[in-house]
């Protein structure tokens, strides 16, 4: 697929907050205590049991599955079965699979945005900063996801047969 200009900058995006998060992780896990993630509202055995939930293991797997998720979305933008379209369109039309193409970078880039704040937000808590993740920035990050998918679902109106 050729790739537009705004394509270009939103892959540059995802990929700077994918580096941006793994940075941030290396820089900062000297720092970090070897502890149990305090787990707030929860009942029965102290949090941190046998040693699995410290803030460098929730690093870890978020980092895991932020690079999980790019290469998913990476890969799966150059093949046609990923994103299920209806039959009421026209699947082979060039402008209909640029447009897919496009979708799949917006959502990497919002997801690897998403993500780099998460890290950020562990990384606060892992070294007693901050409490964690702000309610103003889930609620962008929670409005980030459907908005693009508003858009394009429009945009797909004018492909029907």
């Amino acid at each position: 697929m050729k790739r537009s200009k705004m394509d270009w900058v939103l892959e540059a995006v995802a990929g700077a907050a994918l580096l941006a998060a793994f940075g941030l992780v290396f820089y900062y896990w000297p720092q970090i205590p070897e502890r149990a993630v305090r787990q707030g509202f929860r009942m029965g055995p102290p949090p941190g049991v046998m040693g699995l939930m410290t803030a460098k293991n929730a690093l870890w797997m978020v980092l895991t599955l932020d690079l999980a998720a790019y290469l998913g979305l990476t890969f799966g933008s150059l093949r046609r079965g990923l994103i299920h379209l209806p039959e009421q369109v026209e699947r082979e039309a060039p402008h209909l699979k640029q447009m897919m193409f496009s979708v799949m970078i917006v959502m990497k880039a919002v997801l690897m945005l998403f993500t780099v704040y998460i890290v950020w937000a562990l990384v606060n808590v892992g070294l007693r900063q901050e409490t964690g993740i702000s309610g103003r920035a889930l609620t962008v990050f929670t409005l980030a996801v459907p908005l693009p998918l508003i858009y394009y679902t429009v945009k797909l109106r004018r492909y029907r047969r």
